[in-house]
């Protein structure tokens, strides 16, 4: 359908980060516990969110057959996105244990707070009582100290479809107020070791929270895409991830007792993960990460408020600058077809139009709310928008540009 120059780096320059080993299928929680007493782990800690677990009829399936197995367990709840106080926290209580593993089963926000408790542990454990570590000193941008290499055992459980954390080497930490941050803590080491994709987990996922997150996976599928770091890998896997999505989005936001719809959507977001992790993002999750830190806003839904507007100004500038034959512009229709299981191919304007209309047409009947609800105001937004950091985007956008998404937003 396009040329081989929609392809952005050529074989020689690809760098493929670790992915980890993937249960998928209804059911596929099950074979946790002997997963874990075959690789010797012996006692793990639970990371849930506050109700996502405890309202799956495979709670207490997966509590039983970890006591069947001999495996210790303890239970830590996360509410909202992780904070380092509540890491912190966290990882004092289990580091005085015998933990060898964590277990994220939850959100995007519960599998980075395990991730990050997995790696603060043997830090607390290292420096003793004594020691003052807290996980924000080791934060991007935040914090002096680098990353170290050492975990615990890592398994990630996602009981939504959206941030793909189940298959990335971060975990993102917020602090929300005037002097706010979504930072990450990162290492190659911190891929999980164990990714668990049932659909059985995925049913009792509220509608808001399905569109949400939904619109979070597709934002990375599409960003990664057509980021200036991807590569034929990349693109093989982002391909994939949104004609999934683009078949199983809207089904599972309108019945989410559809199981093969919600696997569907729960393997593209894991796919969102892998692409993201090595081909980077763009200015959406760059908005997202100022936004998030500045009020109470889920990172699934800044992504769904800015996708369509952001989307329609980046290939706007990118046919007005460099012509309807450039590589990005190409990958941007390309991904309306995609998106949309289209394979009667008309031209590259057109995919753009399709791809546009599809986002926008999400936006308008899953009602994606504006910023101001959640109080941002005008003034606020263009001021914002001069902290934004447009990533991998493959044209670069001024400050003024990122303000008009905003507003249009706003």
């Amino acid at each position: 359908m396009f040329s081989e120059n929609s392809l952005y780096a050529p074989l020689s320059e690809m760098a493929i980060a670790s992915i980890p080993q993937l249960f998928q299928g209804p059911g596929s929680l099950n074979k946790l516990p002997e997963w874990l007493k075959n690789r010797g782990f012996s006692s793990v800690i639970i990371c849930t969110g506050g109700k996502s677990f405890d309202s799956s009829a495979c709670r207490d399936e997966l509590l039983n057959n970890l006591r069947i197995q001999g495996i210790d367990y303890s239970r830590y709840r996360v509410s909202g996105e992780p904070s380092p106080e509540l890491i912190d926290s966290i990882t004092k209580s289990a580091a005085q244990g015998s933990a060898d593993c964590v277990v994220g089963i939850g959100g995007g926000s519960v599998i980075d707070a395990a991730k990050a408790v997995s790696t603060m542990i043997p830090v607390t454990r290292r420096e003793g009582p004594a020691g003052s570590s807290s996980v924000q000193d080791f934060l991007e941008g935040v914090g002096t100290r680098k990353s170290g290499a050492e975990r615990l055992g890592l398994v990630a459980v996602p009981t939504t479809s959206g941030t793909g954390s189940e298959a990335t080497k971060n975990a993102v930490i917020s602090r929300v107020g005037e002097n706010g941050f979504k930072k990450s803590l990162r290492h190659d080491n911190y891929v999980p070791d164990l990714a668990i994709l049932d659909a059985n987990l995925l049913l009792s996922c509220p509608r808001d929270l399905t569109v949400a997150s939904g619109l979070d996976a597709v934002t990375q599928l599409l960003e990664s895409y057509v980021s200036t770091l991807s590569n034929p890998f990349t693109d093989a896997l982002a391909s994939d991830g949104l004609i999934r999505a683009g078949k199983s989005f809207y089904t599972v936001c309108n019945d989410g007792q559809n199981i093969h719809a919600r696997s569907e959507m729960a393997y593209a977001a894991y796919l969102s993960g892998i692409t993201l992790a090595n081909a980077n993002l763009g200015v959406i999750h760059g908005a997202a990460g100022v936004l998030g830190g500045i009020r109470h806003i889920p990172h699934g839904t800044v992504c769904g408020i800015l996708l369509a507007e952001a989307t329609k100004a980046i290939t706007g500038k990118l046919e007005h600058e460099f012509g309807e034959d450039n590589p990005a512009f190409l990958k941007y229709s390309q991904a309306g077809y995609l998106l949309n299981f289209d394979k009667k191919y008309k031209n590259v304007k057109y995919g753009v139009t399709l791809l546009l209309d599809t986002l926008f047409r999400w936006q308008e009947v899953f009602e994606v709310p504006r910023l101001r609800i959640f109080g941002f105001t005008e003034e606020e937004l263009l001021m914002l928008a001069g902290k934004t950091g447009f990533r991998k985007t493959p044209v670069y956008l001024a400050a003024d540009e990122i303000g008009e998404i905003f507003t249009a937003r706003q």
